[in-house]
């Protein structure tokens, strides 16, 4: 095997032999991680309502991607908070933040009404705040789980993200309908007060391990010297990135696969039911054939984790997203979509498992959160492209063509995968 793709950890940092996923709060996290999702789920649903309902559909995807902003150009500088502080404090500070934000939302629109300014300010200060917690999380669950449990680990904690989305949707529209936007303002404020008690309480190995008076690697010394810059500091990650193959490859397949999906799945599925003529039902039905894919995605990684053939699941996983978009560039019914769209969803949450766990694996302890920050940046940066490209593709070439430039997208992904060692050859045991 080239690289050094399979080299272990140092040996005192390996897990104890009876080390569990469950060790140290981590299922209550995973829980407490859930329920936040399901809370903003409401708010960002009852948000997009109102703002369409208040500006129009057009300039409401305007204000909202502009409310989006304050989270694309904070990650960067957020991963070097989250390096520098530790990723629990940063987390801790960013959910009470973010129940500050909801509290002022809630209080604000009992005192003067859900203007839009009010819900466009609160929707920038959660996406502001969020860009501190997302490096931190993937920093933290690094620290919280033994390394053979990553994979296991991350689909316990994505796969409770994504049903806490899928059911804040339907719980936004009964909160709005009993209490409009001051009770689901409140509902996440509580959801967020819950995640930070939950970060707060859990424990890292190497606290687990100073509790059982196990032998720990020394922390690092403190120094008098001063901190570089914050500029410095984000330079800092990027080269560690783009000094280690192995970071830089799977920095590009996550880039590559992000941008493949992320308009045929955002966007593409309302463009796929127009198409075939069957309107907002037939983009629902194929919304939730993506999303019945990702659960069943996503338990196949609890069950079945990706360890010694992580190599493997990527290269399967990209060909299954080429596969899946050139299927659906050519689908003829709404009904027919429904199996490449459970496909997709099927294959971006195994692959999507597994190459964040690759990052948190792989990223030297020093920079992590910077790593992840720069991940996190190309995931959430794919969304409003892909929207956007895919929109001008479908304009200018037709729904077919559009799909099929993205299904190469993916393809480009794959020969990536196959072609540098240290991605085909990945392990993760």
């Amino acid at each position: 095997m080239s690289g050094s793709m399979a080299t272990g950890p140092a040996p005192a940092t390996t897990r104890p032999a009876d080390a569990r996923l469950t060790d140290g709060g981590y299922l209550g996290f995973v829980l407490a991680m859930g329920l936040s999702a399901l809370g903003d789920a409401a708010w960002y649903v009852t948000l997009a309502w109102t703002v369409t309902a208040d500006t129009g559909p057009a300039r409401a995807g305007a204000v909202l991607a502009l409310a989006s902003l304050p989270r694309l150009v904070t990650l960067l500088g957020a991963g070097a908070l989250v390096d520098s502080a530790g990723p629990r404090r940063v987390m801790v500070g960013a959910d009470l933040a973010r129940c500050a934000v909801m509290a002022l939302a809630a209080a604000g629109a009992l005192a003067l009404g859900p203007g839009v300014p009010l819900l466009v300010a609160a929707a920038a200060g959660l996406a502001l705040f969020g860009a501190f917690f997302i490096p931190a999380s993937g920093a933290l669950r690094a620290g919280l789980l033994p390394e053979s449990h990553l994979v296991r680990g991350n689909a316990l904690y994505l796969g409770a993200l994504r049903g806490g989305q899928a059911a804040g949707g339907p719980l936004g529209g009964v909160l709005t309908a009993l209490g409009g936007i001051p009770l689901v303002a409140a509902v996440n404020a509580v959801t967020y007060a819950v995640s930070a008690l939950a970060v707060f309480r859990v424990r890292t190995r190497r606290e687990r391990a100073a509790a059982r008076a196990e032998p720990v690697p020394d922390e690092e010394p403190g120094t008098a010297a001063p901190q570089p810059s914050l500029a410095a500091r984000i330079g800092e990650g990027l080269r560690a990135v783009a000094a280690a193959p192995r970071l830089r490859a799977v920095i590009t397949v996550i880039g590559l696969t992000e941008f493949a999906g992320a308009g045929p799945i955002n966007i593409g599925v309302a463009l796929m039911a127009n198409r075939n003529g069957s309107a907002a039902a037939g983009a629902g039905l194929l919304l939730t054939a993506f999303t019945v894919g990702a659960a069943a995605g996503f338990l196949l990684s609890l069950v079945w984790p990706a360890r010694r053939r992580a190599g493997l699941v990527l290269a399967l996983g990209t060909a299954g997203q080429t596969l899946s978009l050139a299927a659906l560039a050519w689908a003829p019914t709404t009904a027919a979509a429904l199996a490449p769209y459970a496909g997709l969803g099927l294959v971006s949450a195994l692959v999507g498992t597994v190459l964040v766990s690759c990052v948190q694996r792989w990223a030297p302890e020093a920079v992590r959160g910077r790593v992840v920050s720069i991940q996190a940046l190309l995931i959430f940066g794919a969304a409003p492209l892909g929207n956007l490209v895919i929109g001008v593709l479908v304009a200018w070439a037709g729904m077919t063509w559009a799909l099929l430039l993205h299904a190469l997208v993916a393809l480009t992904a794959l020969g990536t995968v196959l072609l540098v060692p240290l991605l085909r050859e990945a392990r993760l045991d």
